[in-house]
């Protein structure tokens, strides 16, 4: 999110940034794929050549295929795929981004291994880009596991005064790779797109749900709800680096916004598995960036993952919470899309 913590939260980013837990490097090769000239970057964990299945992560807006790094793991014997999408990493970049390129860019990769079905695991926009791809190819798709996305439409948001607008001006991160511009485009992508349009596919589907501490804040750790964080940038916008101008866009934010919205996100999540009878739902008490950050965070994901691609019953009868209930502490970067 730009500079946000770069005062205040200081002690926030840096711990972000010091737990990743190291890779087994002797069991990860690299490859690039080409896409219409254009290479886009992968890695593969578990490689065999002849296989014809494998888990595919797709990681959020600005993220890379770094968060899908909690998958490299001993105890996940499926062969899994991460990735950079394009202008995002050590890909390479496009004049223009949309779905359809999005997602025959993942169909190229898919292609170049071999895959012909794919366990999709997406974290936030790419819990959305999961789907869409399922949408779309339906024949190379064998499940999907979304982690806390996909099941509602950001445009939903502004029921609660909070605009795309907001969103630009507190997600953007210089050193994800991508320019201002590029960020603009998946953004529009995003914001503009109806994910309910995916919701019949007839793929089984496990939501593990975040706790909406992104939205809320942590009194813990200091961290403010996105009202408060509202609030100091239209007071002092300079203090967190975004340009006074740009500050005016954003609209006030009031802490019953904010209760509202995470009320409306915990009964969409609670929801999800009643829209499609293959539709499944964990409520965990993780928040949206510490799944693919933190290292408690990463086990409990690819714990969950892996049990659930190896359940022979993929329908789980109702929520529930699993090993995460101890977990207390947040180290998130104040994220919605990656």
């Amino acid at each position: 999110m730009k500079k946000i913590f770069s005062l205040t939260f200081i002690i926030v980013l840096v711990l972000s940034f010091i737990v990743i837990p190291c890779r087994a490097d002797d069991n990860i090769s690299q490859r690039y794929v080409d896409y219409r000239g254009i290479k886009i970057y992968t890695e593969v964990y578990n490689y065999h050549p002849n296989s014809k299945e494998a888990i595919v992560f797709l990681h959020g807006l600005g993220g890379s295929h770094s968060h899908g790094e909690f998958l490299y793991n001993k105890n996940n014997p499926y062969m899994t795929i991460t990735l950079d999408y394009l202008d995002h990493g050590n890909s390479g970049h496009v004049p223009f981004i949309s779905w359809n390129t999005q997602l025959n860019s993942i169909k190229a990769v898919l292609d170049s291994y071999g895959i012909k079905k794919a366990h999709l695991v997406g974290h936030s926009f790419g819990a959305d880009t999961a789907m869409m791809f399922a949408k779309k190819y339906p024949e190379r798709v064998k499940d999907v596991v979304l982690l806390d996305r996909a099941y509602y439409n950001f445009k939903d948001f502004e029921k609660f005064n909070v605009t795309e607008d907001t969103m630009n001006i507190l997600e953007y991160e210089s050193d994800s790779g991508l320019s201002y511009n590029e960020f603009l485009q998946y953004m529009d992508m995003a914001w503009d797109n109806d994910i309910t349009k995916t919701w019949n596919i007839n793929k089984d589907v496990l939501l593990l749900g975040g706790n909406c501490k992104n939205f809320l804040g942590d009194p813990s750790t200091g961290t403010p709800s996105l009202a408060g964080i509202i609030s100091m940038i239209k007071e002092d916008p300079l203090k967190f680096g975004i340009d006074p101008d740009e500050a005016k866009l954003l609209p006030d934010i009031t802490e019953n916004d904010v209760l509202s919205l995470v009320d409306f996100l915990k009964k969409k999540i609670n929801n999800f598995e009643n829209v499609n009878r293959r539709f499944s739902v964990i409520q965990t008490n993780y928040a949206h960036g510490d799944m693919v950050r933190d290292p408690e965070a990463m086990n409990a994901m690819e714990n969950y993952v892996i049990e659930y691609l190896q359940s022979q019953n993929k329908h789980i009868y109702k929520t529930k919470c699993g090993v995460d209930e101890k977990y207390k502490r947040s180290i998130y970067k104040y994220n919605f899309l990656h």
